[in-house]
């Protein structure tokens, strides 16, 4: 029989996810923002330039969501893990656009490093959803 994760499970895996995104995902900041090509002449909000707070936000807040709604498949399906993985990377890929079409004056550089962000924050919290389910198992 499969097990199943309980919700605190999956809310530690949220957890282990966010703290890994945040920490990758602000070093990432750092040293981009230190090379310029994350720059402070390009406003995320009107006239607020990017700074680590919405990074750290931005690398915690969906993952504990979406930890939470992993839990929902797992409870409510028999296929939670690939439903919640189909669904996370179709996610990731639209969220793909949103530097381009969302943020006025973009360059190339600064929306392919928000995309890298993107996809730390999807692939921990996949590493460590991925990894709770077959400790459990």
């Amino acid at each position: 029989m499969k097990t199943k994760l309980s919700f605190k499970q999956s809310i530690m895996a949220g957890l282990m996810a966010s703290t890994a995104a945040v920490v990758v995902n602000a070093i990432l900041f750092l040293i981009f923002h230190g090379v310029g090509i994350i720059s402070d002449s390009i406003f995320i909000q009107p006239n607020q330039p990017l700074t680590i707070v919405p990074i750290i936000i931005s690398s915690v807040v969906p993952t504990i969501i979406a930890s939470m709604v992993f839990f929902l498949f797992e409870k409510f399906t028999n296929n939670g893990m690939k439903i919640f993985t189909i669904i996370s990377i179709v996610l990731l890929l639209l969220s793909f656009v949103n530097p381009f079409m969302g943020i006025p004056g973009v360059t190339l550089g600064y929306g392919v490093i928000l995309n890298v962000m993107h996809v730390v924050v999807a692939g921990s919290l996949l590493f460590f959803i991925n990894k709770a389910v077959k400790k459990a198992n």
